[in-house]
């Protein structure tokens, strides 16, 4: 239940505009729920690989979808990052695509919030892709840590969140 189903999405019509309503979205964010709790539950049960395929799905999906998956891309980098290695290319590109999007100037501010909100999540997971050992090696990550440094902006959150990550990770170490 992770794909989009097109016979699921209608148009609706309001007023003079028309607002696209996907009626699956909620069957896909459970589905996706479901995922992030077998990460804790059983995860030796499952074929990793397979799991990947439907977290690559949504990492092009709709906000809500694309935020769980951010925080399962970061508990699948340290519970198996020899698989995420292995799919590290196929993942870099949506990631990409979060983190360069643009919101119109026109837009209202919950627009830009809830983007900034999505660009922060998805440098939180290329941060933990990027702990992975060997993944500085793949050229497309070079390539995305390249154009992150270009950014004034995706430079400056990007650092804040790795100097979150590394303060959290210490804050855990003392507290064990």
């Amino acid at each position: 239940e992770t794909k989009v189903r097109k016979e699921l999405i209608r148009e609706v019509e309001m007023g003079p505009f028309k607002h696209t309503v996907d009626d699956g979205l909620d069957i896909r964010k459970a589905a996706f729920e479901c995922m992030y709790t077998l990460l804790d539950s059983c995860l030796d049960r499952l074929d990793i690989f397979e799991f990947l395929n439907h977290v690559e799905d949504g990492l092009k999906d709709h906000y809500d979808i694309k935020m769980l998956t951010y925080l399962m891309l970061v508990r699948l980098s340290t519970l198996c990052p020899h698989a995420v290695l292995q799919r590290l290319d196929r993942l870099i590109e949506p990631l990409r695509a979060t983190c360069t999007t643009k919101v119109k100037a026109n837009s209202v501010k919950q627009e830009f919030e809830k983007q900034d909100e999505l660009k922060r999540s998805a440098m939180r997971a290329v941060a933990a892709l990027l702990a992975i050992p060997d993944a500085d090696k793949s050229p497309l990550m070079v390539d995305f840590l390249g154009q992150i440094r270009a950014s004034p902006e995706m430079a400056t959150m990007f650092d804040s969140i790795q100097k979150d990550a590394s303060s959290t990770s210490i804050e855990t170490m003392d507290t064990s």
